[in-house]
């Protein structure tokens, strides 16, 4: 495939922030999405996580990654369960999803955290979120931008922004990348979209839980509740760290934020208390 399938770099990643902006702004521009399409982006609207960790699907046997049931998480949320304050993810590793180094590694992360160690949730430190950890992340809202050829998801904080492209096969070997590759097409209302060529230095959720560059996402899209509500469908497949498939979904409210701002993470983010957390990412050179 040609170029339009690299990773973006940071700085073009920004520019893409402001155009992006702008095109939001417009609300009254005509729609060119095909009659029939969910319009996910229209009317200076965008889309706010519902929640830290992926929901089960009623009726599926295999399962995400949840809470150890010792330890609930509630995020920066301050819930009964959590006993009114902030929590820490502390992950169920008898989930029988993992094989045993992902156990071992996850287990690692649990000692450290109920250590007092702080957790290291990515976007939190200004890193990519990784597919389909990005869309956990509850803080900012997320824009959607539609054409017939192109879907970019565009996730307020820093660069993580993900390019679909439409009615396209995959590269033959696509770059492995923090965001992937992904393709898409619409199967009546809702979007699909198929995500392959992952770097192995992102975590699938919030838990710290790690993958390998065999890590396949499919995403189905679609609003519900007289669109009110944006329903993800998540099929995740790695057989090198999970021992079968497993599903689970995800939900996103409509807000109304209005026309997108530029917010660069990491100037913003910084730490000044003394404890050990993850550095926050940086380059030596320019990447472009």
């Amino acid at each position: 495939m040609p170029d339009r399938h690299r990773s973006r770099t940071t700085a073009l990643s920004f520019a893409v922030f402001i155009v992006t902006g702008a095109a939001l702004a417009a609300d009254d521009a005509p729609s060119k999405l095909p009659p029939g399409v969910a319009d996910f982006s229209s009317n200076n609207m965008a889309w706010a996580s519902d929640g830290v960790e992926f929901l089960p699907i009623p009726g599926e046997k295999y399962k995400a990654v949840t809470n150890d049931p010792a330890h609930p998480y509630c995020g920066n949320r301050i819930r009964p369960e959590c006993g009114n304050q902030f929590s820490e993810p502390v992950a169920d590793t008898a989930n029988p999803i993992l094989q045993p180094w992902v156990v071992a590694q996850m287990k690692r992360t649990n000692a450290d955290i109920l250590a007092g160690k702080p957790s290291f949730e990515a976007m939190s430190r200004c890193w990519p979120g990784g597919v389909p950890g990005l869309m956990l992340f509850t803080a900012e809202p997320t824009y959607f931008l539609q054409t017939p050829q192109e879907v970019t998801i565009v996730h307020t904080r820093g660069n993580n922004i993900r390019h679909i492209y439409m009615n396209v096969p995959h590269s033959k070997n696509p770059p492995l990348t923090w965001l992937g590759e992904s393709v898409g097409h619409y199967e009546g209302d809702e979007l699909v979209v198929d995500t392959i060529g992952l770097n192995d230095r992102t975590f699938v959720d919030n838990y710290r839980t790690p993958h390998t560059t065999q890590l396949h996402v499919l995403e189905r899209f679609k609003m519900i509740n007289g669109g009110k509500t944006l329903q993800v469908l998540v099929r995740v497949e790695d057989p090198g760290a999970f021992n079968m498939p497993w599903n689970a979904k995800q939900t996103w409210v409509r807000v109304h934020p209005g026309a997108l701002i530029e917010d660069i993470c990491e100037p913003n983010n910084d730490f000044f208390f003394g404890y050990d957390v993850a550095p926050l990412p940086h380059e030596d050179r320019p990447s472009f």
